[in-house]
């Protein structure tokens, strides 16, 4: 081994087991070896976390109030209550917030444990943890922790003794009683949010109860009255769907709690993108030491192996682990691997031959190294980055390279290989992805929008929970349209549910107050619109309009819009705006009178749909719906069928009626209405000649997903004119009772900007959705290309060449693909590329099957793809295994818009359906476009 590469697996080394250090404290696992827990990582430790001997052996007994007299601990040390601080022993022992205790038992408090993540802190010589006195303090109090009382209902309070496990970074809820179960464990890198006070969907359910309590002199027996002020919830989990309501003994307490957990959680997840890579190179290390003595033996690294995905005979297995184990260390008289050997056997395995041919190509056959100038010319020819020169070459060098040989100008395979892994050449252009790029000043009618339906929803149509963290969880990812059910509530203020059905029901207020006025432009400035189904009384109407004025204030568009406007506003000119969608009422000479003027029928979103059984319109390549034999259970299968029956009755007696009456009264609206509806003013479809004679720009449609797709297929030229100058809105099928959803992308291909989708359900539809809008920083709004805004020639109906784009894509290898979990064996993986927009160009090509190998899979095929309408199209990745006994299970996706689609030497990282990050999972393609 020559001294460049010694050199190099030195860096590799020490910059490994520092950064993936942090892996280990969010998997759970046994993260350091103990040779690597020495003095400098525990004096480092001393500096994070002061080190108290009383708190080693000293248990925390009740706290006093405010002027009691001091007591003793068990360890016979003085306690006072300092300014609503429980101090024990001397003065300058570190301060207890104010109930931490257990209310009835002593709780043992937590010796202090070095954390795993010390050694990373000592390479990299950050504090990432604690950059101040005053937050060594909060992480040591919650570190200790306290009783804190978990709310999951009015009548439903268990205490629990919460604690962050520093060492394996995670919130720990302990039950008092060994019968009980805890709290729980939830990872800090799965927090999502640190909410104050009276915020989530139980704490608003509970707060009337409590204050009648308080009203009474207080809570019944050891339940403890709410007071906001005491109250915080911790939203975690996949997309944020779980929640963990706790109140605290103080505010004192409850600020300790949110202080130290957010600036924990920010801390480790900015670890963990940072760092991501070896992170996960050390959780292999950790997997695979099964007895957890910081060294492997040969049955344990042929363990990882298979863990690894791939397969190897023993005698090349025990070839590598020869070469690495440079130290000859013996455990239990067989050879070991320490951790530093660990990272040579792994870079062994690590040989991808394809980067390892493009790096030879370009860098100095003497030397074996690439210099700046080397660099460049990659950069130029392959990657097409022509304007970059030396001295940006120089600044990826400098940033990518891990070795010292940076410093003297030059890069290795390995910098090369980070350089390729990074986001600069990702296969979606990353500039798209973290930037908003497009032209935000042209008409709402411009763009795609990012929409929900039903959004109140957290499951079942017909039995699920209605809940505000359908809201925020939506706003989070950035969708721009919200759907707000709204019914007579019996307290005379609107609520919010899926009408006729079994869902729960939540109110108006708290969705605007909790949910759409904290979180409507977190994650996009542009504007929201609350499509408003309206179901509601005259005088509720009214409510709901003083409540969305009162608590969105100047956040609400009340600006009227002038009779003669021609085009509507433009996402840029509504920045920051919340616009209400709905229908207006009409002014008449009468209004004065408060006799209600009359406008179209209620919007229903079910209304045209429910006679239709199911609709073939998702095919198995995109995931169909399941069958309702297989998703009902009997109850909700009887369920189901009644409100069918219910439907139908009325469609046939609605029918009847229309037969007999000439004209049915429309549906009275409230003039208030008109106060806060302008930009988009609801109308009833009929058909495109009448749209085209009576539409005004700022009226907008909602089409039900059957009459959507007969017009699709129909009329595609027509969909297309209207929806130039009309936002258009489609919606599922009314009998998609599972939640499921309609195929975005067809209606996309002819222009319509909302496609709802149900977004509490995991699908290829979310998924293809998740994609358009990462387009442009997912800010909610997607430009819609020329051909569809008639800047350019096109017609969906009569295709030509004139936009055909050939796109090839070499699929040269893989790396660390995921394992299967239905064969539960090494993968046979292979790779599909498919094409999803215009009908005439869904295609798919596919790569040959390459055996027993996920770990490093070479294909090295190019599989060519003729598109003619590349603008409206989504390229799709499909990582699948193949298998004899059933349908080829998917193990990994990727999708990227053809706009956002990167050519040259390029990674695809990959996701499960719910875009969660696979990674290190990734492919290395080469991708070119051509005319055709």
């Amino acid at each position: 081994m020559n001294e460049s590469e010694t050199t190099k697996e030195r860096v590799t080394t020490e910059a490994s087991r520092g950064k993936a250090s942090e892996e280990g404290v969010m998997s759970g696992e046994s993260t350091v070896p103990h040779h690597e827990k020495d003095n400098a990582a525990a004096h480092l430790h001393d500096q994070i976390l002061p080190t108290d001997p009383s708190t080693k052996t000293g248990r925390i007994t009740q706290q006093g109030r405010g002027g009691q007299p001091a007591s003793e601990d068990r360890t016979g040390q003085p306690t006072t209550i300092d300014n609503g601080v429980r101090r024990t022993g001397s003065p300058d022992s570190p301060r207890i917030p104010t109930g931490v205790a257990n209310m009835e038992n002593e709780t043992p408090v937590a010796v202090n444990i070095r954390p795993r993540y010390s050694k990373f802190l000592e390479t990299t010589g950050k504090k990432v943890l604690v950059r101040n006195c005053s937050m060594e303090e909060v992480v040591q109090k919650i570190q200790e922790g306290c009783p804190l009382w978990k709310v999951r209902g009015v009548n439903k309070w268990f205490q629990r003794h919460y604690k962050v496990d520093i060492d394996n970074m995670c919130l720990v809820g302990e039950s008092k009683k060994w019968w009980s179960p805890g709290g729980g464990v939830v990872p800090l890198v799965e927090i999502t949010e640190i909410r104050e006070g009276w915020k989530t969907d139980t704490f608003n359910k509970v707060s009337s109860h409590t204050e009648k309590l308080k009203e009474k002199g207080g809570g019944a027996g050891d339940e403890p009255v709410l007071e906001e002020n005491k109250c915080f919830s911790i939203i975690h989990g996949q997309g944020g769907r779980d929640v963990l309501d706790l109140v605290a003994s103080t505010e004192e307490e409850r600020d300790a709690w949110v202080t130290g957990l957010s600036h924990l959680v920010q801390s480790v997840k900015a670890l963990h993108e940072e760092k991501q890579y070896d992170v996960w190179l050390r959780k292999q290390f950790e997997e695979a030491d099964k007895d957890n003595n910081g060294s492997l033996n040969f049955s344990e690294c042929c363990a990882l192996l298979k863990q690894l995905n791939i397969k190897m005979d023993k005698i090349h297995a025990k070839k590598l682990f020869n070469q690495a184990n440079t130290s000859k260390q013996k455990r239990d008289g067989e050879q070991v691997l320490e951790v530093e050997e660990f990272v040579a056997f792994y870079h062994a395995l690590l040989k991808m031959p394809e980067v390892e041919k493009l790096y030879k190509k370009y860098c100095s056959e003497k030397t074996g190294l690439m210099s700046a100038d080397q660099l460049c010319a990659f950069l130029h020819k392959e990657q097409g980055l022509t304007d970059y020169d030396h001295s940006q070459a120089t600044k990826l060098m400098n940033e990518f390279e891990i070795s010292n040989l940076k410093d003297q100008g030059y890069m290795t395979q390995d910098g090369f290989y980070h350089l390729l892994l990074s986001d600069m050449f990702d296969v979606f252009n990353c500039n798209h992805q973290n930037e908003i790029h497009q032209d935000m000043n042209q008409p709402l009618s411009h763009y795609f929008i990012d929409s929900s339906h039903n959004t109140y929803l957290t499951g079942h149509q017909l039995a699920g929970e209605s809940s505000v963290e359908g809201y925020i969880s939506a706003l989070k990812r950035g969708c721009r349209l919200l759907e707000l059910d709204l019914w007579d509530g019996d307290d005379g203020e609107p609520i919010i549910y899926h009408g006729h059905t079994l869902t729960s029901k939540i109110t108006l207020a708290d969705v605007l107050r909790d949910g759409i006025k904290l979180y409507a432009f977190e994650a996009s400035p542009y504007p929201v619109i609350l499509s408003i189904e309206n179901h509601l009384s005259l005088d509720q109407q009214r409510t709901m309009v003083k409540l969305m004025k009162d608590i969105l204030g100047d956040m609400l568009a009340t600006d009227p819009v002038p009779d003669d406007i021609t085009v509507i506003p433009s996402p840029e000119a509504l920045k920051n705006k919340i616009i209400v969608r709905a229908k207006k009422p009409k002014e008449t000479p009468d209004e004065q009178t408060d006799h209600l003027l009359y406008s179209s029928e209620v919007e229903d979103d079910d209304e045209d749909d429910d006679d239709q059984d199911s609709i073939d319109y998702i095919d198995s390549d995109d995931g169909a719906a399941q069958s309702k034999k297989d998703f009902f259970t009997p109850h909700l299968l009887t369920l189901y069928r009644s409100f069918k029956s219910s439907k139908k009755r009325k469609q046939s007696s609605t029918k009847k009626r229309r037969m007999s009456q000439p004209q049915k009264p429309h549906k009275p609206l409230a003039p208030e209405l008109r106060q806060i509806v302008n930009v988009l003013e609801g109308k009833k479809f009929l058909n495109f000649q009448d749209a085209f004679e009576t539409y005004k720009c700022v009226n907008t449609p909602s089409i039900g997903e059957t009459k959507a797709k007969g017009l699709f297929e129909s009329y595609p030229d027509d969909f297309l004119k209207f929806t130039e100058g009309h936002v258009t809105k489609v919606y599922p099928l009314g009998t998609r009772t599972d939640s499921s959803n309609l195929k975005p992308y067809p209606f996309w291909s002819v222009g319509c900007q909302i496609v709802a989708l149900n977004m509490q359900t995991e699908d290829k539809a979310n998924f293809y959705n998740d994609a358009l809008f990462k387009s442009n920083a997912n800010c909610g709004y997607v430009l819609k290309p020329d051909i569809l805004l008639k800047k350019e020639p096109y017609s969906p109906s009569e295709l030509s060449d004139r936009y055909t784009k050939v796109i090839r894509v070499t699929v040269l290898s893989g790396q660390h693909l995921p394992n299967s979990a239905k064969k539960g064996d090494i993968v046979d993986p292979y790779v599909q590329v498919k094409v999803r927009g215009h009908p005439l160009d869904k295609q798919k090509q596919r790569t040959k099957v390459v055996k027993n190998n996920g770990f490093n899979p070479v294909w090295n095929e190019t599989l060519e793809l003729r598109i003619k309408v590349p603008y409206v199209s989504l390229i799709y990745f499909s990582l699948r295994d193949e298998s004899s006994l059933a349908r080829d299970p998917v193990l990994a996706l990727c999708c990227i818009p053809f706009n956002s689609l990167t050519t040259g030497y390029r990674f695809v990282h990959l996701t499960d359906l719910g875009s969660k990050s696979l990674a290190p999972s990734a492919l290395f393609v080469h991708i070119s476009i051509s005319d055709n």
